[in-house]
């Protein structure tokens, strides 16, 4: 897989000084994570969703003591990221790496 800039229209830039390969990236992941939640609704202490699991996938930015740090958006020309999401390591159920063979890169038929 590689990453390209595209222009306004849709279409490649020329060339590839702009791509990025895959290995050159964070490693991908996938988080399993309890998320706080309210709920207007629940009639009684019995209700409560005690297993609302959220998965998150991003690129792994770092993993402390205390917080997972994952980024949806790699900007370009070392610009940082974007989305980053900050999941306290206590409800943290499990985080999978996922290799690029287990992703589906094939581009749809248009």
């Amino acid at each position: 897989m590689r990453v390209v800039k595209v222009d306004f229209d849709g279409t490649e830039r020329s060339g590839d000084a702009d791509a990025t390969s895959l290995d050159d990236l964070q490693p991908l992941v996938m988080v399993t994570w309890r998320d706080a939640y309210f709920d207007f609704d629940q009639q009684g202490a019995e209700d409560p969703r005690s297993d609302y699991l959220v998965h998150t996938v991003g690129f792994l930015l770092s993993e402390t003591p205390k917080f997972i740090s994952l980024a949806q958006e790699i900007l370009p020309d070392g610009d940082g990221y974007r989305a980053v999401t900050h999941i306290p390591r206590s409800i943290v159920e499990s985080i999978v790496r996922l290799a690029p063979e287990d992703l589906d890169l094939e581009a749809p038929e248009v």
